[in-house]
């Protein structure tokens, strides 16, 4: 990412829910200033949930489309980054249903292997990212949210509809979902060496 040069005290950033509220009143060009903002953010939240590049890339410009689309459903008071998180989980779950249905009609279909090491070498990070990846797709969903988007327990709770209470207690039970993952796959890596 370029890094953000220093503005003047005098010149201010406009806020992300002003940017929307214009594009939802009609100044639709404003958009790729939200897109210029959250583009890499939310391609990196993708890619994690998925670990593919091409759909990644098409799940983020699809996101950006279906908030041009349906910019009237804004409401400003709401939060941007939640609604923008809402929409992209939602063409993510989209996804992952249609993936399902083919894959119940396809004979000997087998799901896409992870990713082998991304860490260079680290294989502890390695055997960590498969058990993530291993993992339902929304105890991965709030892992993601959590840790690597670093999203506050309340707005992990607006997005996924929920209170702030009820989205701690998922995410202390996906990170005991993954505990039980690794440990599982490292003592399968110690049997089998």
């Amino acid at each position: 990412m370029n890094p953000q040069r220093q503005l003047p005290q005098s010149e201010s950033i406009e806020s992300d829910e002003s940017i929307m509220a214009r594009v939802r009143d009609g100044d639709s060009a404003q958009l790729s200033i939200l897109f210029e903002r959250h583009g890499e953010r939310l391609y990196r939240y993708c890619w994690r949930m998925n670990q593919d590049s091409r759909l990644s890339e098409d799940l983020v410009q699809e996101a950006f489309c279906r908030m041009l689309r349906f910019r009237s459903s804004f409401k400003e008071g709401h939060g941007f980054q939640a609604w923008m998180y809402s929409i992209t989980r939602n063409l993510q779950m989209d996804h992952w249903r249609k993936k399902r249905f083919e894959a119940e009609w396809e004979e000997g279909y087998d799901a896409p292997a992870p990713p082998g090491d991304l860490f260079e070498g680290k294989q502890e990070a390695a055997l960590l990212h498969e058990a993530l990846s291993r993992l339902s797709p929304s105890k991965r969903e709030i892992l993601i949210m959590a840790r690597f988007e670093e999203m506050p327990h309340e707005k992990i709770a607006e997005i996924l509809g929920c209170e702030p209470g009820s989205a701690r207690v998922r995410l202390h039970r996906a990170i005991a979902s993954l505990r039980e993952t690794y440990l599982n796959l490292l003592n399968e890596r110690k049997s089998s060496s």
